[in-house]
């Protein structure tokens, strides 16, 4: 019975003996989160901070190409029937109905104004009532109110209403998105080129037609329309295509792509603010041009932004 008792307590003390030459490995340091993200703070490991890499932001004037696809929204075409107003051809039927109105609406308010010239010329000489006059503006305004809606679908749309009721040459229109924060940059007769997925080896040259009227409540674009002759209905409706505009940047300061991560609708940037800790800075962002993206408001010259690994720190600042 003593042996066996023996036995038990040496068999205890081998078991609590940590085996040689096979010594636990030590845990691997983690950062430092604080102020509700913005701040991270690192070991001082080499291994670790040198995953990371910076780039210091200095104000200058550079220029780049802001690339966006477009498509052709439409087409102005000959009519068969001749007259004076060319055949005008959507992408969209709900474009095409809302164009057909508005056409139906002008029409109309032409044939009320005349009618509201006579019925004034009438009452003049006592041939008719104030009630008729007065049934004959009503008449005419319910009509001119009722044109808005059609003119709003087509501007929204990125089409120029008052372009499309003059008679026009054989031509296109492209409409392509612009984000928000390029649309400064971006006016009336800015000059762009065009290229074609059906003619990619070719370059058109153009100009800025007009603006949207309105910036999308999601996406935050705006639509930009380009015009190009047509002549020989060599560009179709709904082609594909991609609109390229030149760009300037004054004295600014900007941070490559690689640098920018974006959360519900923000933009921030890491900046290393010594050997061991990144902070998160909230930024303006303004245009795009090239790999580059242009910083209105938020970073101070000389920051050291994070262009590698900006990814990584956004994880640990938001949590995913």
């Amino acid at each position: 019975m003593k042996r066996f008792i023996v036995m038990l307590a040496c068999l205890g003390l081998l078991s609590c003996e940590k085996p040689k030459g096979k010594e636990a490995h030590p845990a691997v340091p983690q950062a430092t989160v604080s102020d509700q993200g913005a701040k991270i703070v690192f070991p001082d490991d080499p291994k670790t901070l040198s995953f990371f890499a910076t780039q210091q932001v200095k104000k200058e004037s550079f220029t780049g190409h802001y690339s966006a696809p477009a498509s052709v929204a439409v087409s102005i075409v000959e009519s068969s029937e001749g007259g004076r107003r060319n055949t005008v051809l959507f992408d969209d039927s709900r474009l095409n109905s809302a164009y057909t109105q508005f056409l139906q609406h002008l029409i109309n308010i032409n044939t009320y104004k005349v009618n509201l010239n006579r019925v004034k010329d009438l009452a003049e000489h006592n041939a008719a009532t104030g009630k008729e006059v007065l049934d004959a503006e009503t008449q005419l305004a319910n009509e001119e109110a009722a044109i808005t809606e059609q003119e709003a679908s087509l501007k929204l749309a990125g089409l120029d209403p008052a372009h499309l009721k003059t008679p026009r040459k054989k031509e296109v229109w492209l409409v392509c998105e612009v984000p928000e924060s390029q649309i400064a940059e971006i006016k009336i007769g800015t000059p762009c080129s065009v290229t074609f997925t059906a003619f990619n080896d070719q370059k058109f040259d153009t100009k800025v037609d007009g603006l949207g009227a309105e910036v999308d409540n999601i996406t935050r674009m705006v639509k930009v329309r380009i015009v190009l002759p047509n002549p020989d209905n060599r560009f179709q409706v709904g082609m594909f295509a991609a609109a390229s505009f030149a760009l300037k940047s004054g004295n600014s300061m900007s941070v490559p792509m690689s640098a920018l991560v974006n959360v519900q609708g923000k933009d921030y940037v890491f900046v290393k603010t010594d050997k061991t800790t990144f902070e998160r800075k909230e930024i303006l962002a303004g245009q795009q041009l090239d790999d580059k993206v242009v910083v209105l408001n938020g970073l101070e010259e000389n920051a050291e932004v994070v262009t590698k690994g900006a990814m990584q720190l956004k994880g640990l600042s938001f949590g995913y």
